[in-house]
Parts: structure tokens; sequence; C-alpha cells
């Protein structure tokens, strides 16, 4: 780990602000995973890093009190990058080290050769407004929800499972998603290199290592791949539904619910599956009206994703 000195340039009185360039993830959870929030090692566990580590430490005469980690060059997005966690110890809020922070991630992200700057975060958390009330100070978008998260329990499964369920045309057919074969898994990615056909966000490759391979389904439509259900252990009693798709041609046809149920069933086979997330595209607006309607009483709570971003190149 290559530490510049020390200086206390753009950061409140008594503190001083540390960058720490080319970090590897094993000094991040050695010496600073307290630091962090999200989780750095929860994080990681659900989405391994895919670029360079970047980082921010406020110091005061004591040791470390805050950290900014940005990762840059993923290969989804080599010009974003992303502001990985952000946190200040509780005893040191409200002097300004957020805004430190903040300031000093996105000009490690410029410096590394990003155009902008993106973070995430979650409605649920108790920091929320902290959260938003930093960005809008930094002069960064106004947040864009970009999914739903519902968590429902075993009675919402069987709940679903009651409703009428939809008639499969003949041209369809479901599948259990390790029985895709090499030859369409390339054509799915042909197809979205030469014209996308689906969302980035909704992609059936995402977090592999952690795919649910005998819950998540697959949906051929005369033989062709045209959908799918992705499914994510996110802890040993817990599912979470993250991706689902149908192409936008086959919609209306109740394909996307029969992948639902399909899913929803296969989890209910599964003792060891206590809770479940339900992960929904918010422009999805028939299946977030189900969620927040008819099945609202099924869950235990409903956030949303939302996404911030900030140009660097300007």
């Amino acid at each position: 780990m290559a530490d510049a000195p020390a200086s206390p340039s753009g950061s409140p009185s008594g503190y001083a602000l540390q960058p720490l360039e080319g970090l590897s993830v094993a000094e991040v959870l050695q010496h600073y995973e307290d630091l962090t929030f999200p989780p750095v090692a929860r994080r990681l566990a659900v989405k391994p890093a895919a670029g360079a580590w970047w980082g921010a430490v406020a110091l005061d005469e004591r040791g470390p009190v805050g950290l900014a980690l940005v990762e840059t060059g993923s290969p989804r997005d080599p010009d974003t990058a992303q502001l990985f966690s952000l946190a200040v110890v509780p005893g040191h809020r409200r002097r300004g080290l957020g805004g430190a922070l903040s300031a000093a991630a996105e000009r490690l992200a410029r410096d590394a050769g990003a155009l902008a700057i993106e973070g995430a975060y979650r409605t649920s958390w108790r920091s929320r407004r902290a959260i938003e009330a930093l960005l809008a100070g930094r002069g960064w978008s106004a947040p864009e929800t970009r999914m739903v998260l519902a968590r429902g329990e075993t009675a919402f499964a069987r709940a679903y499972l009651r409703a009428p369920a939809p008639e499969l045309p003949p041209e369809a057919e479901i599948f259990t998603w390790e029985e895709l074969t090499a030859a369409e898994r390339e054509r799915i990615l042909e197809r979205q290199r030469e014209d996308p056909w689906f969302p980035a966000i909704l992609t059936p490759f995402q977090e592999e290592p952690r795919l649910e391979p005998t819950i998540s389904v697959g949906l051929r439509w005369q033989g062709e791949v045209a959908g799918w259900l992705i499914c994510h252990r996110v802890a040993f009693d817990t599912l979470q539904y993250s991706a689902s798709f149908v192409r936008e041609d086959l919609r209306g046809r109740g394909l996307g619910a029969a992948l639902m149920r399909e899913g929803v069933r296969r989890r209910l086979a599964d003792p060891d599956i206590r809770h479940a997330i339900l992960a929904i595209d918010a422009r999805n607006r028939r299946v977030r009206a189900l969620v927040e309607g008819p099945f609202r009483r099924y869950f235990a709570g409903i956030s949303e994703l939302r996404v911030s971003r900030k140009r660097l190149d300007e």
C-alpha cells in the first residue's frame, strides 16, 4: 500500500486527511474494516471487487476516525468510479469530515482517470437523510431509485402460489438455469453487444459465484433464451430474487409471472431458506404495484436502492 504524505489540506480543524493509493482488499479488511459503511466484508461477499481501490482516511491525534473508499476501472463501466464506502465514527460526526472525505474521494477518482463517480444507498439506512444532504451539498445528482427491495417470509411465497397460475404457451419452456448451454450464453452476450436488449442491472450473469443454480430459471421462446429469474443466496437462510427479465416483445403474456411462480415454488422446496428478498427494477410498475399493494402485508419491510452520481470532467 502506497501512502501519500498526510496533509491537512481540505480537512476540518483538528483533523488531517491522508490519501491511500493502490489499496488491496486484504489491506482494507486488515486495517480499515471497522471504519467502513456499508461493511466492506459483507459487500465483497455479494459483489467482489473488480477494479482498483483508493481511499482517504481522516485522522485526529489518536488515529483514524473516518474513511472513504473508491473503486475505479471496473470492467462493467471503466469511466465511472464507485464510492464503495463512506463512514465517520459517531463521536466525530457533524464536523465536516463527511464532506471532506467525499471531496477527497472525488479527487482520487478523477486522478485515476474516472469521468464520473457514483454511489448507492438504501432508504432503510438510518443515515439516509445525512447521506442525501451530503451528496446534494457536493453537487451530486438527485437520487434515482434503481431497485425496490422487499423482504418477504414464507407466508408470502405460499400466498403467491395460491394465486391463479398463468398458462404457459406451447412456444415457451422454463428450464433450470444451470442447464444453460455455452452456446446460449454466448448468444445472449453477442446480442447484448450488438443491440442491448436488457438493462445492465438485470444481466443474468451478475455475481455468478453466489448464484443459486437450481432455483434460478430461464425462459426459452421457440428454442431461444428470452428471459430469466436469477437468484442469489445472500445468507445461509436468505434468498434474493435479483434479476427478473422477459424480452420486450413477449411481455403481457404472463411469462414473467410464470418464471416467478417457478422460482417461488423451488424456494419453498428448500427447507433452509426462511427469508427472501425480492429485488424489483424500479421501472417495473406492474410488479411494484403488486408488492406495494395486495401483497404488502406479507413483507417485513420494503426499501429502495437509490443511486446518485457526479461528473468529474466538468
